[in-house]
């Protein structure tokens, strides 16, 4: 049975409206606790990011989950840190789950629920599945306020220990007005920070800042002539970085990274784990290295199981989740972003950026569309993919996949010749367009 609610990062919508409005809200949290308690869970620890509706959602909650579980508040705090203070906690001994509020990279107005288990992972579908059944099934509404305890943030800062910058060193970090803006403060210290997206602000939250909106990054960048730009999401789970001529460097490149500066000290990874979007210029550079690669479908989730099966600890999307098993259980920016500087800085000033792979030529087309029909039923999109496989062979790679989190049809294309890169995705442009009614 597929799931109705959840896609793949939690239940994600318009804030306040369904299934996220508070009469659901507080629906939800009693299916989290009914769940929660057949797994032998105890406590629940609740975060949020800065959205103006953050704060009544928590509250509704909350409200939801009345006496079943202890609620431990950690408040306004990056997607990581409840991940990482879950598997703490359920390290220690008391079994204990996640609740994250946050739509992540998407706009002010929307909101969403990230549900993590006693490793600090994502739910697995059985349990989201269950989850979604104990929401449709009535229940008496509930009163109760929940026990509220509330958790520092401290400890999780203090794990990622932070980088005292060298004096001449010039960095611009964008904080999204997110989950961020706070944290970022206490571990980036030192050299020449300039600071965009600061404060923490709910009606400004991804508004032209942050890792999906880069122009005022690089721009900054070169306005101040800065060595690095680093920008977060909302939530604080991914980072992209800027180099100090304005152009975009990606998780691929960042994880590629950070796999040369452990070979150079000496403990070369197992392996990297990415996805179906992974740029193949990646895998050739892996494969070069001596270093294995897998790849998996999209989604952090589906990262962490590959790793978990390989025994890997390291793994990327190109949209910035890195994972460091080492470092915490999930995507972490803060993280990411740290081990970025540490390793850059290992190297030599003259070669601090020699170390960047040649990507094959790829594209994304984000298609809108008002009916989400299943790929497998769009006869003409799934033959212009057939023509395009007999064509080209593996001289082209196609994904076409709808987003987990919003009304739109993801088409990519990678391949060594840009022209038929472009070809391709004209074709399936326009096989799409006759298959679906788009916006």
């Amino acid at each position: 049975m597929n799931l109705r609610y959840f896609g793949t990062d939690g239940i994600r919508g318009v804030a306040l409206r369904t299934p996220l409005t508070l009469e659901e809200v507080s629906r939800w949290g009693a299916a989290w606790v009914r769940v929660a308690r057949e797994a032998g869970v105890n406590q629940l620890v609740v975060g949020w990011d800065p959205r103006s509706s953050s704060g009544p959602m928590s509250e509704a909650f909350s409200l939801g989950v009345g006496l079943g579980l202890k609620v431990l508040i950690l408040g306004m705090a990056p997607t990581p840190a409840v991940s990482w203070t879950v598997a703490r906690l359920s390290a220690e001994g008391e079994k204990t789950w996640g609740l994250m509020i946050s739509a992540s990279h998407n706009p002010p107005e929307d909101n969403g629920l990230k549900g993590f288990n006693e490793l600090g992972e994502k739910l697995e579908e059985d349990q989201e599945r269950a989850i979604e059944a104990a929401f449709d099934e009535p229940a008496e509404p509930t009163t109760i306020t929940a026990p509220l305890a509330h958790l520092d943030l401290q400890p999780y800062l203090d794990h990622l220990q932070g980088i005292d910058l060298p004096a001449d060193f010039r960095v611009v970090i964008d904080c999204a007005h997110g989950a961020t803006a706070e944290a970022a403060l206490d571990l980036f210290r030192g050299g020449s920070i300039r600071w965009l997206g600061v404060p923490a602000d709910g009606p400004r939250i991804n508004v032209g800042v942050g890792s999906t909106h880069l122009g005022a990054l690089s721009t900054e960048v070169i306005a101040h002539k800065a060595h690095l730009g680093i920008a977060f999401d909302g939530d604080g789970d991914r980072c992209l970085l800027v180099n100090g001529a304005g152009e975009v460097v990606d998780g691929d490149q960042m994880v590629w990274l950070l796999a040369q500066d452990r070979v150079a000290c000496g403990d070369a990874p197992p392996g990297v784990v990415g996805t179906l979007m992974t740029n193949g210029g990646l895998a050739q550079a892996l494969g070069n290295a001596g270093i294995p690669f897998v790849r998996t479908p999209v989604g952090d989730k589906f990262m962490l199981r590959e790793m978990a099966k390989q025994n890997w600890d390291l793994a990327a999307e190109a949209s910035g989740h890195l994972i460091q098993k080492r470092v915490g259980p999930s995507g972490d920016g803060l993280a990411a972003a740290l081990s970025v500087l540490k390793a850059l800085l290992h190297r030599p000033v003259d070669r601090r950026w020699a170390w960047t792979f040649q990507p094959w030529p790829q594209r994304l087309v984000n298609m809108l569309a008002r009916d989400r029909k299943a790929v497998s039923t769009c006869d003409g999109l799934v033959a212009a993919m057939a023509t395009i496989d007999a064509r080209w062979g593996v001289g082209v790679r196609q994904v076409v996949r709808w987003s987990g989190t919003e009304p739109k049809l993801r088409l990519m294309v990678e391949a060594q010749e840009t022209a038929w890169v472009d070809q391709a995705l004209v074709e399936l442009e326009m096989a799409a367009r006759l298959d679906l009614v788009m916006d």
